[in-house]
């Protein structure tokens, strides 16, 4: 083989090796907590991120107390194993470098801003749920007061971000107003039957669990008694 050949055969090797070069998919919504010796207990996190490439975006949402809780707008990069973003919140910056082993993703973050913490990252992504057919006869049943209340009233500020391309998009709920049944059924499998007041559509709105897009529900407010008795409807009906 003359050299020609052989600079030529390197130059395909590298090129098939460049094309077959793969990046982990974090795209989708995940739970978790972070921790730190100066924590007296860990503290809730949460993640919705989106994947183009080796190339993602989203919020990781950190709870607890003033300065380092918020939900940061984050960006970064993706290889085979390891995740890397950084963003800000409040004047807070957030950088973490993590590893990726299967739907867990972990590692160190450093938090400043206000004040300074190390600590270690760890989240989990949230499995699939189902497509919450099963319970159609609910939103049959009450097709207007979903429509008009729940979906245009108490819903409203889910559309900002739970929609295609939208900040949360990753998630597992999704909220067309174009179509309230898929909407509906979007919601039924985030509704806890043994214990409706620990839904998940309640506590993510409600910023009683870490919620990349805040408190977007008021206690007590006419939204969120909306909201809940919608819970209530499907979780008396267990057909999720």
């Amino acid at each position: 083989m003359t050299v020609r050949s052989r600079v030529r055969l390197g130059v395909i090797l590298m090129i098939v090796a460049g094309a077959g070069m793969a990046h982990a998919d974090v795209t989708g919504s995940f739970d978790g907590q972070l921790t730190a010796r100066k924590l007296s207990q860990p503290i809730g996190a949460a993640a919705a991120l989106t994947q183009i490439g080796g190339t993602v975006t989203g919020t990781v949402a950190v709870g607890g107390d003033p300065p380092f809780a918020g939900a940061y707008l984050v960006q970064g990069r993706t290889t085979t194993k390891r995740l890397t973003l950084s963003g800000f919140v409040n004047g807070v910056s957030l950088k973490w470098r993590a590893r990726i082993v299967g739907d867990t993703v972990a590692g160190k973050a450093r938090l400043k801003g206000g004040g300074k913490l190390n600590a270690t990252l760890t989240l989990t992504r949230n499995l699939p749920i189902g497509d919450g057919a099963s319970c159609d006869a609910v939103f049959d049943q009450n097709q207007a007061f979903f429509t008009d209340q729940v979906l245009g009233e108490a819903l409203t500020t889910c559309t900002t971000c739970h929609v295609p391309n939208g900040q949360a998009q990753s998630t597992r709920l999704h909220v067309l107003v174009t179509d309230p049944l898929a909407t509906a059924r979007a919601i039924a499998p985030l509704v806890d039957t043994a214990n409706p007041d620990a839904s998940r559509i309640l506590e993510k709105p409600l910023a009683l669990v870490p919620h990349g897009g805040g408190q977007q529900l008021m206690p007590g407010s006419p939204q969120e008694q909306t909201l809940r008795q919608w819970v209530d409807l499907v979780a008396q009906a267990h057909c999720n």
